[in-house]
């Protein structure tokens, strides 16, 4: 790809199409892509590891949603994507460093978010007030009932999105492209800015999808529930893990086509090696 990342021009329409065309990309691929998703589940359950757990997971995150839209990439191609698919940026030293930086970038930018909101609370009620709070849910729950969180809120939102922005389009032209960590991240940005209304389209289909998964799993939760009592919950608990991760999947595949369409890109363009899991360094 080239190093100036040339840009197209998309509209809402297209930003709407993206998470229907990962979905059929993924019922074509759905034995693969599920092997792949469960390969991630069992990796994110790092995160129940004290201190550090949480740590890790965030900063391998890019990491392993690359690996995912490599293999859309390979669905691309026609072939069936192995498991080991979603770590195969690890075995590249300079993709893995750049991914991982960009893991850093997003911590970085969730603790700028939060440190947003504390701060606009410590501004109402004090630095001593906040810091009783969260002794307990009940303190904080009180507190907060006579604050504003308003603006607070808005700010760390807006940090978060600007983050959201950045990694969007980083980790595939990190993956794809080679591009240096600082190059990827402000041409994601430019490239949102470019295509804000398909972005518009994306949000949209988004929120409906999340929105109907959510009723869906609440109205099978509550069959469940009633049916199996105890055990139905343990059900619908794997059920939700799934569902979660698959969603994930949905989301990278998404990132994947949007991708493509925006720069460019075709399946295949940097696969020489005819290995599945593998990417040309």
């Amino acid at each position: 790809m080239s190093t100036r990342f040339p840009l197209q021009r998309v509209g809402f329409r297209a930003g709407l199409s993206w998470l229907p065309a990962s979905a059929e990309w993924m019922r074509r691929g759905f034995r693969p892509l599920f092997a792949i998703a469960g390969l991630w589940l069992g990796i994110s359950l790092i995160a129940v590891i004290p201190l550090i757990g949480q740590t890790v997971l965030a900063l391998i995150t890019p990491l392993l949603t690359a690996g995912v839209m490599l293999a859309f990439d390979q669905l691309g191609e026609g072939k069936q994507p192995a498991p080991g698919t979603l770590v195969a940026a690890w075995r590249d030293p300079v993709r893995r460093s750049r991914l991982l930086s960009l893991g850093i970038f997003a911590m970085l930018g969730g603790l700028l978010a939060a440190m947003v909101l504390v701060s606009w609370l410590s501004n109402q009620i004090g630095t001593q007030a906040l810091e009783a709070a969260v002794q307990s849910p009940e303190a904080m729950a009180q507190t907060l009932a006579g604050a504003s969180l308003g603006g607070g809120l808005l700010g760390s939102g807006l940090v978060m999105i600007l983050v959201l922005a950045g990694l969007f389009f980083a980790t595939p032209l990190v993956m794809f492209g080679r591009a240096p960590t600082l190059t990827a991240l402000t041409t994601s940005l430019r490239a949102i800015a470019t295509n804000w209304l398909a972005f518009v389209g994306f949000a949209v289909a988004a929120a409906a999808i999340a929105t109907g998964l959510l009723i869906i799993l609440l109205i099978v939760s509550s069959v469940l529930t009633l049916a199996l009592g105890n055990f139905g919950n343990l059900i619908i608990q794997v059920l939700m893990l799934i569902a979660v991760m698959l969603f994930q999947v949905l989301m990278a595949g998404a990132q994947y086509l949007a991708f493509s369409q925006i720069f460019g890109w075709s399946p295949g363009l940097d696969d020489t090696s005819g290995d599945e899991g593998e990417i040309t360094p």
